[in-house]
């Protein structure tokens, strides 16, 4: 036997180097997946140094309960080889692919050898069922993909097919050895992945259907008490994510929604499983599409097509579980039932929850094919090579669209590696590509190690080494990042280039009042900004123009016209410049949209164009698809703003569609609102130039337009605009006509005029512009250094801009002042804290 399998061995080596191959053309040193990947490697490091899976990259090292530690403890040796680089971590992934593949050319052989209707002569020629299915595997770029990313699905996937191949392998002589041997897998099971559950689930329901299997209830036994510990580990912190958000959810749906959502996700997660084993289905969005440069090339035909031939797979491949039911086969359906159960109700959707059941399905699909032969009788030879023939063409076809996908993949990476920042500025590839490796090397190279910085991923602490706080930007307000700030600390933002048009709310970086956001690293897809107090509270040009992000778009769009990321941000830059029937007319243009960021935007355009019915119909889609959880509050807002218009009957009548003073108004107070202050000023101009605006209306149209003169550093434009204003009584009014007034007083600052500093600074910090208030304080303070009322102002503001040093001398001089103050002595602990260096 060893002698006649001898070419099929073989083959797999060959399979085996060309996989090894195409995983070695993807390395690179960046993590592409966030923030699992990044937080996999940290974690791992962690372990190591102290001893303690916990965020040794944020203040105060609290205990990591997002994921299970599985994956850095195997990443461990990486961490001890070579801490903190990406490749050595893909190179421990690309192993347990390699393991992968053999572990499942060996359970392949194995249920091939359990049927038992050939003889030993002919098993050399049956091993070609076994090898196309390792190549279709090998092959499969979604598995490529995930061999090279730094997640935990390949080596999940590799222990699932370890333990499927020590059952099936079982007999009398290796009993006791293979029982020890799943009783530690399955003691790490759920540390490696928490749906992981499904297969002890599985395991654990074959078990005690008879008592023949009953021994298999130990190692079901230590993985449910493994899983046990460390969700009362998690709860004990209150952070029991999991759990909590499943029962939160079954709770806020009832018992009719949740079997209803079940049932939808269910479905959603058959099509995921569908596109998996079928990659380049039409219609669909693969993963690896975003890795891509020029968007994928479908397969042509009809999409019910593919996902009929999707399900005639996975009932030929259930077909040979239940023929091969007591070699573990009815173990596996059961492994594939209990997935979808739990994938029904788990908080998040995403298709790569399916991909680990890529190799069970995959590995039942010859058996099922013989049984069936089987069944139809025995077949001549020429008979025989027809079916073979017929069976061979689907599966070479296959293998070369794999392959080709498979190439461009690689072709992608060894453009990155090439091109470098050339390959960022023809290219325009995903956020994907952006190299916070790079730019945390600037950080760490540039800054203090006491800095403390805001990033949109986390892969940055593996080379800047500061603390850090991971931000999505583009679902931030204004007001919102201002806490974020303040609660950090921080004295940098870290974020995508401009090539990510939507990636951070770049306005900001002429027009936020509290802090000068200045750019001083941009390359490889990443910009560095500086965080520094405005000290003029006025807003500047010549750090972003409106419209630059539609016509990035745009530009974008032209060259790369299926790129999905493209489509993407062009929709949404549509929207922002307010042009909705582009937007709507654009997605029609593109057919069927299979993507939640596409449906959830031509919700909103159809919001815009006030089309609610059809707004809702997108919204309801939208809350039905992979990735809507990450949008999920934006689907809300849609669904919920959609059932108020149809509600009121009055909603869709030409009156309240047009535009109205009142309404420009409520738009222009919304955009101030949101710092987009020249549209609020436009809106604002409207509401003047209408010849139906009433009193109350035009003045708070006045006090918008005085407020945008003095944050353009027009204080008499400012002036002649309040006096237009007919309500002298409005709060609004008062303050800026007292703030114009003080300023003029204090034009020239004199010791006696200690109180109107003080009044002028707290009308600063009320109207947002704390930084005014600083240079004030500051100019006072030097004039009048024992007043002890400004100095303690002043360094309250300093340390609100976590000016350290300022901070800290003010501070001291004040304790001189009032050596038992609570509140100075709070303010010093917090500066120490504050200087706080992270232990990488």
């Amino acid at each position: 036997m060893l002698t006649k399998n001898r070419g099929a061995r073989y083959a797999l080596v060959v399979i085996l180097f060309c996989f090894a191959g195409l995983a070695a053309a993807r390395l690179n040193q960046l993590y592409f997946f966030y923030p699992d990947s990044a937080d996999y490697v940290l974690m791992a490091r962690g372990l190591v140094n102290h001893l303690a899976y916990e965020q040794f990259d944020f203040p105060g090292s609290p205990p990591f309960t997002l994921r299970p530690p599985g994956m850095s403890l195997l990443l461990i040796p990486a961490a001890l080889i070579a801490p903190y680089q990406a490749i050595l971590a893909k190179v421990t992934v690309i192993l347990f692919g390699i393991l992968l593949l053999i572990l499942f050319y060996a359970y392949l052989c194995k249920l091939e050898d359990s049927t038992g209707s050939s003889t030993d002569a002919e098993q050399p020629t049956r091993r070609w069922p076994v090898l196309c299915m390792v190549l279709l595997l090998a092959n499969n770029p979604y598995f490529l993909l995930f061999s090279t990313l730094i997640m935990s699905e390949v080596p999940f996937m590799a222990l699932s097919l370890g333990i499927l191949y020590l059952i099936a392998s079982e007999n009398e002589g290796n009993r006791k050895r293979n029982l020890i041997l799943l009783t530690g897998l399955f003691l790490f099971l759920p540390l490696l992945r928490t749906v992981g559950i499904a297969l002890t689930l599985a395991l654990g329901t074959w078990a005690i259907t008879s008592r023949q299997r009953w021994r298999y209830l130990i190692p079901i036994t230590g993985s449910l008490v493994t899983l046990g510990l460390w969700m009362l580990r998690n709860r004990s912190l209150n952070s029991d994510l999991y759990s909590s958000l499943i029962l939160n959810n079954l709770r806020s749906a009832g018992p009719v929604g949740t079997v209803t959502s079940m049932i939808n996700r269910s479905l959603t997660h058959f099509q995921s499983l569908c596109e998996t084993l079928i990659p380049n289905m039409p219609g669909a969005t693969p993963a690896y599409e975003r890795y891509l440069l020029d968007g994928l090339t479908f397969l042509p035909g009809p999409l019910w097509f593919y996902s009929l031939v999707s399900l005639l797979v996975l009932a030929v491949s259930i077909y040979g579980m239940l023929q091969l039911k007591d070699r573990g086969g009815l173990l596996c359906l059961l492994y594939l039932i209990f997935t979808f159960v739990i994938l029904s109700v788990w908080p998040w959707m995403q298709p790569r929850f399916v991909l680990p059941l890529l190799p069970v399905i995959l590995a039942f699909v010859p058996a099922g094919l013989r049984t069936l032969g089987s069944r139809l009788g025995n077949p001549k030879s020429s008979t025989r090579k027809t079916l073979v023939c017929l069976l061979s063409v689907p599966a070479i076809a296959l293998l070369c669209v794999q392959a080709m996908t498979d190439a461009r993949l690689v072709t992608t990476n060894v453009q990155l590696l090439r091109n470098g920042e050339t390959f960022y500025q023809t290219q325009y590839p995903s956020s994907h590509f952006s190299n916070f490796v790079a730019a945390g090397n600037w950080i760490r190279e540039q800054t203090p190690p006491e800095t403390r910085i805001l990033t949109r991923r986390n892969d940055l602490a593996t080379s800047g080494h500061r603390f850090q706080k991971l931000v999505y930007f583009e679902k931030t307000s204004p007001e919102q990042l201002h806490e974020q700030i303040q609660s950090l600390g921080a004295q940098y933002m870290v974020c995508f280039d401009e090539n990510t048009i939507d990636g951070f709310p770049r306005h900001l970086l002429n027009d936020d009042l509290v802090y000068r956001l200045t750019p001083v690293y941009d390359e490889l897809g990443v910009v560095i900004i500086k965080i520094e107090p405005n000290y003029e509270g006025t807003i500047r040009e010549g750090y972003w123009q409106e419209n630059a992000g539609l016509n990035r778009a745009r530009t974008i769009l032209e060259k790369f016209p299926q790129r999905l990321s493209a489509q993407v941000s062009y929709l949404k830059q549509l929207l922002e410049a307010e042009q909705y029937k582009e937007g709507i007319d654009f997605v029609k243009q593109l057919g069927t949209v299979q993507d939640v960021h596409l449906t959830n935007y031509l919700g909103w355009a159809y919001v815009g164009d006030r089309q609610f019915q059809q707004a809702l119909t997108e919204f309801t889609k939208a809350s039905q698809m992979p990735g809507h959880i990450a949008l999920r509050g934006s689907i809300q807002r849609g669904i919920k703003l959609c059932e108020q218009q149809l509600s009121n009957k009055a909603a869709n009548t030409k009156q309240n569609s047009a535009e109205t003073p009142q309404r420009n108004l409520q738009i222009a107070q919304a955009f101030w609102k949101l710092t987009f202050y020249r549209k609020a000023q436009r809106y604002a101009q409207k509401v003047l130039e209408s010849q139906n605006a009433d009193e109350q209306t035009s003045d708070k149209a006045r006090l918008i337009l005085a407020q945008f003169d003095l944050i353009n550093g027009h204080p008499e434009q400012a002036s002649a605009q309040l006096k237009q204003i007919q309500n002298r009584e409005d709060k609004e009014y008062q303050s800026l006509s007292e703030r114009l007034e003080l300023e003029n007083m204090l034009a020239e600052l004199k010791p006696e005029k200690q109180k109107a500093v003080l009044r002028l600074a707290s009308l600063y910090q009320s109207e947002g512009i704390p930084g005014k208030a600083i240079t004030l304080l500051s100019k006072a303070h030097g004039l009048m250094p024992a007043d002890q009322s400004i100095l303690q102002r002043l360094a309250e503001l300093q340390l609100f801009y976590h000016l350290l040093p300022e901070a800290e001398a003010s501070y001291q001089k004040l304790k001189q002042f009032y050596p038992e103050d609570g509140e100075v002595d709070a303010a010093l602990k917090k500066i120490t804290d504050l200087k706080q260096v992270p232990q990488f």
